[in-house]
């Protein structure tokens, strides 16, 4: 049995990025080996039932989540750090057990971040994540300068991928997310956001580059 007593975080980066997007979890485990971010991986990791729970799969979803807090019981986690809203909204809502998103945790060691840019960018708050500041302070700190959408923070807008629509109404997801892009000012846009990264990366503009946070903190 692994003890977890002996690192801080148990890193849950969720099926989308585990499956769709490991080139971003493979990000985040290098990001904290640089910044010498105590945290750990199993690898018999289970989804975290977001989907099942949101469509209304009350029982799949608990037995997803018996098996879930057993594993973590026998496994000694205590607390969670992970890169997907929708990991974060449940572990902590439903699961009970403490959770972070990778912004907060990274954002308390910004003095180990070097300063590598000097441009101005567009940054996205999905609708999902209520962490607003972590994620600036970081881009501040890398040289950034942000240039807030119209829409920010509490005031965002969705990107089209939420609720389901991604999956079911692939054609209004599509449309949704061009007014994300209406608001944006500079080249490139960063999102912390597995979710709304993939679907704001796959219908992009060519003069609109979507980036993952990682991506630039790597």
């Amino acid at each position: 049995m692994f003890d977890a007593f002996k690192k801080k975080y148990l890193y849950f980066p969720g099926c989308l990025s585990n499956y769709v997007l490991p080139e971003i979890v493979e990000n985040y485990r290098k990001i904290f080996f640089k910044l010498k971010i105590q945290t750990y991986n199993l690898s018999s990791l289970n989804c975290c039932g977001a989907i099942a729970y949101n469509n209304g799969y009350s029982k799949d979803f608990e037995e997803i989540r018996s098996k879930n807090l057993a594993f973590f019981n026998q496994n000694n986690v205590k607390n969670i750090v992970t890169n997907d809203t929708s990991c974060l909204k449940t572990l902590t809502q439903l699961y009970s057990i403490s959770t972070i998103h990778v912004t907060q945790l990274i954002a308390k060691y910004i003095r180990k971040l070097p300063v590598k840019f000097d441009e101005k960018i567009n940054y996205y708050d999905s609708v999902s994540l209520n962490v607003y500041e972590e994620p600036r302070r970081i881009l501040e700190a890398l040289g950034f300068e942000i240039k807030e959408l119209k829409r920010n923070k509490q005031n965002s807008i969705i990107c089209g991928a939420e609720g389901g629509l991604i999956h079911n109404l692939p054609s209004l997801a599509n449309k949704i997310s061009k007014e994300v892009f209406d608001m944006c000012t500079e080249k490139k846009l960063i999102v912390s956001d597995p979710l709304a990264y993939y679907h704001l990366k796959n219908n992009a503009p060519r003069n609109i580059q979507v980036i993952e946070m990682s991506e630039v903190i790597i």
